[in-house]
């Protein structure tokens, strides 16, 4: 799965250098290639992490239910794309809405089945690894499925600018709003708290010299990310752009 997305960025990529079609101002290559390369990072990360879980079952069937729903997304935000048309907060045609509508239950779905998982490797018993790394993957796994839940605000509110429309300019690439509020920025850092705070665990379990002390960095590490996420998100509740320029 990881690398079926990243050979599908890859093509994508190379297709936008002679795409002249643009969505809401942009190249219409753009999302789906954050999409795809989003989806193997994402793919990768939970074989590894789920290489944990000792219910091996639960996770093979969690691994198909996020095979399905990523192809289901991804070709869904692939073909708008390559017809010009929006893939999301799209109800122009009644195709489109349904489309949005049924991608939006597929990932409630399966942001669901994360958090059973979740709570099935917090509830375990025993563990393969050491505490300090298993508290990292805990507080990581429950904040992804948090900020995961963040994203359906977005298609409640049916924007993820606030304080002004979609489209109007943008960073690089990633083109969060330079001139409003945008709720990606918030939903991008804390979906990513998947990887950063193992990596947080992983590192900090093999350098601290104090092994007492490591589950307390974890902790720390988790509230200062998390805080400055939950800031990311309050800056585009008011309006107000991550970067403005």
């Amino acid at each position: 799965m990881g690398a079926f997305f990243l050979v599908l960025a890859a093509v994508l990529g190379c297709y936008a250098m002679v795409n002249s079609v643009k969505i809401l101002g942009i190249n219409s290559m753009i999302k789906p290639i954050k999409f795809a390369l989003s989806t193997a990072i994402y793919a990768w990360t939970m074989a590894y992490l789920l290489f944990y879980v000792n219910n091996q079952r639960a996770v093979k069937w969690y691994s198909i239910l996020a095979l399905a729903t990523m192809l289901f997304e991804n070709g869904v935000i692939t073909i708008q794309a390559l017809l010009g048309k929006r893939s999301h907060f799209n109800y122009d045609d009644p195709l489109s809405g349904l489309l949005y509508g049924f991608m939006g239950l597929m990932i409630v779905w399966l942001t669901t089945a994360t958090l059973v998982i979740s709570i099935r490797f917090i509830r375990q018993k025993t563990y393969s690894v050491n505490k300090t790394i298993a508290l990292s993957i805990k507080l990581g796994l429950i904040l992804f499925v948090v900020f995961s839940f963040f994203g359906g605000y977005m298609s409640a509110v049916n924007s993820h600018n606030i304080g002004g429309e979609m489209g109007k300019g943008g960073l690089d690439f990633v083109d969060w709003s330079t001139l409003f509020g945008d709720l990606r920025v918030g939903h991008f850092f804390g979906i990513h708290s998947l990887q950063a705070i193992p990596l947080f665990g992983f590192f900090i379990s093999k350098k601290a010299l104090d092994r007492s002390d490591t589950k307390l960095m974890v902790w720390l590490f988790a509230l200062i990310y998390t805080s400055c996420v939950c800031l990311t998100i309050w800056q585009a509740l008011n309006g107000k752009p991550f970067m403005g320029f």
